[in-house]
């Protein structure tokens, strides 16, 4: 039997053509160094095999499939290696959490008030809704309130139904009205005047409030304080851990801002405007929070 006949058409023919390129190679080498010598790349094609004397006297007798994995194991070993042994290397690092909180008096508030109103049709309470609301309105602009600083936050129309539903027929009974509600958000900037504001309101015809809550205008100098507490809180941690362990620590690997962190304010209390008093609502303003949080990866010095 041919020595090529067990290939695959297209194998022995690229086996052949190997064969051919092995024979001109092994006449351009000298004698003395045939042993253990390689195939010229360009000469054998795109691929690399080392071939010995004792192959070339057998002449090529293994598949091509054989000689791809071979090829590709040949590869493998020459570039993996110094990889491997790079990521066999052990990353030795402290891990922590930095978490900081600053405080500052506010200086805005932002409240929602509004108007609530029900009648027997949906636009009887409509209007009546909206004419207390329209005053609100004209009340704060008298007051010195921006117009950018008011924004109707909801409004709402839903009919009263009964308290049953169906008649003794099983028929659904009609509702017995409507009820309207707006309200407007609002942002006041100078909160000396936030008493007053609600006592005006009230007069003109707000008669639902949603709450307030404090904040900062521009909260930014005293988030980056927090940002900086954070750090030092998780340096600070991560020494305590490298001493009590034994070890010094390194420089900062990463750190990582947690989005957890944020700004911190008063609740937003319920409550009906028709418990505020005629004359101006007293406010605590207290102080307003910032919080960061930062994950930082220290290495642990040799």
């Amino acid at each position: 039997m041919p020595k090529y006949s067990r290939f695959l058409p297209r194998e022995r023919s690229l086996a052949l053509r190997l064969r051919g390129s092995l024979r001109r190679e092994k006449q351009q080498i000298p004698a003395k160094d045939r042993q253990g010598a390689c195939v010229n790349p360009q000469a054998a094609g795109t691929m690399f095999l080392p071939v010995s004397q004792e192959y070339l006297n057998k002449g090529v007798t293994m598949s091509l499939k054989n000689w791809i994995i071979s090829t590709c194991v040949v590869v493998f070993t020459s570039s993996a290696v110094p990889l491997l042994a790079e990521q066999g290397a052990v990353l030795r690092t402290i891990t922590v959490i930095g978490e900081a909180d600053v405080s500052a008096p506010p200086d805005k508030a932002v409240i929602t008030l509004g108007a609530r109103h029900s009648a027997a049709s949906a636009a009887d309470a409509l209007a009546k809704t909206s004419e207390a609301v329209e005053a609100i309105l004209l009340r704060m602009k008298a007051l010195g309130i921006d117009s950018k600083d008011m924004q109707t936050a909801s409004l709402n129309l839903n009919p009263l139904w009964r308290e049953r539903s169906r008649d003794d027929d099983g028929a659904t009974l009609p509702p017995v009205g409507f009820e309207a509600y707006n309200t407007v958000s609002v942002t006041l900037r100078d909160l000396g005047m936030l008493g007053d504001v609600l006592d005006q309101v009230t007069r003109e015809g707000a008669n639902s409030f949603s709450g307030f809550q404090f904040g900062l205008i521009d909260p930014g100098p005293v988030q980056d304080a927090a940002r900086k507490g954070a750090v030092s809180e998780a340096r600070r941690k991560a020494e305590l851990y490298a001493a009590a362990a034994g070890v010094s620590l390194g420089e900062v690997v990463l750190i990582t801002e947690e989005l957890n962190g944020g700004g911190g304010g008063f609740p937003s209390p319920m409550m009906e405007m028709s418990s505020v008093r005629s004359s101006p609502v007293p406010i605590a303003q207290g102080e307003v929070s910032q919080r960061a949080s930062v994950k930082v990866i220290f290495a642990i010095a040799e």
